[in-house]
């Protein structure tokens, strides 16, 4: 019995270590289902079958048969990544039963107990059930698979001391274990989506302020040579006040994809407050006639906000970096762009 336990925990931990690790890893491709790309659904099957692998090393024998929590992992590659993604756990699982058994009866045994699982998920798959229903339904079907093959292969003694708190402590593992996946994956889902309203403006889906800064410092303390545009929206407040602010929202977010669409690769774009927009580049050499280039998009662009046409135009000023802090450059282009207002907007003006 005691090592009954001492297995479980260390299973226990196996999995635990295995699925977090994953699920941070796989963060950005939140929610993980059966839906998802196949890509992500097989290196979440691959992660099982790690996790599977280990289980199986840290297993121990009773009358031929190695008593571990292999049904979790693949219980959760079932629910989470559907037959693709069991698919992948299950060859990793013969893999490590082939280099610790070989070809042996137990094996075959094994074998056939995948390959009904593997049906199973075929058929969980068209069924639509819910994820909790889905995991809950794979854990009974594996336990039971497990029941048919030691029952009437032990004596009854060692059923009751070793298996039925094997039984037990499996279905307590594997609630356990999805619970800790759905706390996990919560947490990291609030902590993308805090992340994002902390860096990304939400009008325009650019850099806001803060993470716009941050970049810019990033640039500044690489050493290369850099051009700065500051980048104001010509008669804002006079079209907010005309249409409205649905209107200047509008306007804004079109000329912040605008912007997007004409950077650079090595640069960024970001909204700086208002309706001023920076932009950064490392290309220093056609600063200027990219600058010439976004006044010509923006004045070229057919902005409409219900079915009314609103002809819009920026002003930008434009300053290359010759090693000095980027305050000092960043006064130099706001000191352009205020020339630029200043002798009629709609153009550029370097500083």
């Amino acid at each position: 019995m005691g090592q009954v336990v001492n297995i479980f925990f260390i299973n226990i931990s196996i999995i635990y270590l295995i699925l977090s690790l994953t699920l941070y890893l796989m963060r950005h491709v939140f929610p993980i289902q059966i839906g998802s790309p196949r890509a992500v659904r097989v290196v979440f099957g691959f992660a099982m079958g790690v996790a599977a692998l280990l289980l199986t090393v840290n297993s121990f024998q009773v009358e031929g048969t190695r008593v571990d929590l292999r049904i979790i992992p693949l219980a959760l590659a079932a629910t989470y990544a559907g037959p693709i993604g069991i698919g992948v756990t299950i060859v990793m699982t013969i893999a490590g039963r082939l280099a610790l058994d070989g070809v042996s009866g137990q094996l075959l045994q094994s074998l056939a107990t995948l390959v009904a699982f593997l049906s199973l998920s075929f058929l969980v798959n068209r069924t639509r059930l819910r994820r909790g229903h889905a995991f809950t339904t794979y854990v009974v079907f594996g336990t039971i698979l497990v029941l048919i093959r030691v029952t009437g292969n032990v004596p009854m003694s060692m059923f009751i001391n070793v298996f039925l708190p094997y039984f037990l402590m499996t279905f307590f593992g594997a609630w356990m274990c999805y619970w800790v996946a759905k706390q996990i994956e919560a947490h990291l889902r609030m902590f993308r989506l805090h992340t994002q309203r902390a860096t990304i403006d939400e009008l325009t889906g650019l850099p806001n302020r803060y993470m716009t800064l941050e970049r810019l410092n990033d640039v500044e303390a690489s050493g290369l040579p850099w051009a700065l545009f500051v980048i104001d929206v010509d008669r804002f407040k006079q079209l907010n006040d005309t249409y409205g602010h649905r209107a200047g929202d509008a306007v804004l977010r079109r000329i912040g994809m605008t912007l997007r669409e004409h950077c650079p690769k090595d640069g960024f774009v970001g909204r700086y407050g208002g309706e001023e927009f920076v932009m950064v580049t490392e290309d220093t050499h056609d600063a200027k006639q990219l600058a010439e280039r976004l006044v010509r998009a923006v004045r070229e662009t057919t902005y409409m906000f219900e079915d009314q046409v609103m002809p819009m135009t920026i002003s930008i000023g434009l300053s290359i970096a010759n090693a000095e802090p980027g305050t000092v450059v960043f006064e130099r282009a706001d000191a352009a762009l205020y020339q630029a207002k200043a002798d009629g907007r709609d153009q550029v003006k370097i500083g």
